[in-house]
């Protein structure tokens, strides 16, 4: 229930946001029009990490193990927008939440990982034939929170961070009403040590104001804090997986 909560409020921020951004379209005088999509995901996320929390006597080394054994649920609001000249915009928020069974040193450790991210990108997009190309840049804003049962008690570490990304998107029509479509970017510096993220699945358009998305994300990161062997360090190396389904509506 938290999560439905948190869900609903940074969604509510975001439309806040895209009326904002519709508002100052319409104000605009500039040449051209725009296009306009909001798209709804929910997300079975899952994760592959490896997590170190310090604390007083040493760090405590977590691996989260088979991750595809230990499906959750999350969600993900896109809106994006594209003018009449291709110079675009996509802004995207997750709830990424998994629960895993880790393994330490002392024993075994149940583990969450709450993970929540931010995504502001500006765009261009291009097409040649059946193929849409976009390349985009922008950044990608990470919350993360780790709570372990381990063997003598129960810790509890998070950060948050921010890095700069670059990436590409490609879409490929294969008929009337079914696109491919594949998503990649890396991160240039910023916060972790490495991220990047790789998405891909279909899209149906079927209907002319909405399609249906059916889609793959891997997001991987490895960030770390503090100093190696006191209660403040804290090491996250993730693959968070996640299958996605959403709808997007056009306007």
């Amino acid at each position: 229930m938290p999560e439905l909560f948190a869900f609903c409020r940074v969604s509510a921020r975001i439309l806040l946001a895209a009326l904002a951004l519709l508002a100052a379209a319409a104000l605009a005088r500039a040449e051209g029009s725009w296009q306009w999509q909001l798209t709804p995901f929910v997300l079975a996320p899952s994760i592959d990490s490896t997590t170190e929390l310090g604390r007083s006597g040493g760090d405590v080394e977590i691996d989260a193990g088979d991750a595809f054994d230990q499906l959750q649920a999350g969600g993900m609001l896109q809106f994006e927008g594209v003018h009449s000249s291709n110079l675009g915009f996509r802004l995207r928020y997750s709830i990424l939440d998994a629960d895993a069974d880790g393994a330490t040193e002392m024993g075994p450790a149940s583990v969450r990982y709450d993970q929540n991210l931010g995504e502001a990108v500006l765009t261009y997009r291009f097409a040649r034939g059946r193929n849409r190309f976009e390349v985009f840049g922008g950044l990608r804003h990470w919350e993360v929170d780790v709570t372990a049962a381990v063997p003598g008690g129960t810790l509890r570490r998070g950060a948050d961070w921010t890095d700069p990304i670059a990436g590409f998107r490609w879409e490929r029509r294969l008929s009337d009403d079914i696109s491919l479509a594949l998503e990649a970017d890396i991160g240039l510096g910023g916060g972790s040590d490495k991220s990047w993220s790789a998405m891909g699945g279909v899209i149906y358009d079927r209907w002319e104001r909405a399609s249906i998305y059916v889609m793959y994300r891997g997001l991987g990161v490895d960030y770390q804090e503090g100093i190696r062997g006191t209660g403040s360090f804290f090491r996250h190396d993730a693959v968070t997986h996640s299958l996605l389904a959403g709808v997007g509506f056009r306007f």
